[in-house]
């Protein structure tokens, strides 16, 4: 089944929605990634932390780095949502070209593919979406 023209405007509002979230939490991530380690303007100088400190401001960069690419990855994939409701393509799953099940786009508003398709990509590389 086809989504009607209310269906996509409602979700484009909630594309929109998450993007502007996801803007929102890509500049915190990097946010939070300058300030990992920096050194605390209270510590007494001359002082060297404990190799275990280095660890875990190592351990944090990483972990928000994940995070940060994530984030990216979701923000791609609304922007490309997005594009794909201008050009008229929304909606049809880039792999078999059938219409993407309503449902499914509500639950994944910037889903790529078909049920179907989605499945066995998951099996043959451990999909990600």
């Amino acid at each position: 089944m086809v989504l009607t023209q209310d269906q996509i405007e409602a979700i484009r509002a909630r594309l929109a929605h998450d993007l502007e979230e996801t803007k929102r939490e890509l500049a915190r991530i990097d946010e939070q990634v300058r300030s990992v380690g920096e050194s605390d303007d209270d510590s007494p100088h001359g002082v060297d932390n404990h190799p275990g400190d280095e660890a875990d401001v190592l351990f944090e960069q990483e972990r928000l780095l994940s995070v940060r690419e994530r984030l990216a990855d979701r923000q791609a994939l609304i922007l490309l949502a997005l594009e794909k409701m201008d050009r008229g393509k929304y909606g049809y799953c880039e792999e078999c070209g059938r219409p993407i099940a309503p449902e499914r786009l509500e639950a994944l508003p910037f889903a790529r593919y078909c049920i179907e398709c989605q499945s066995k990509i998951d099996q043959q590389q451990g999909g990600r979406w």
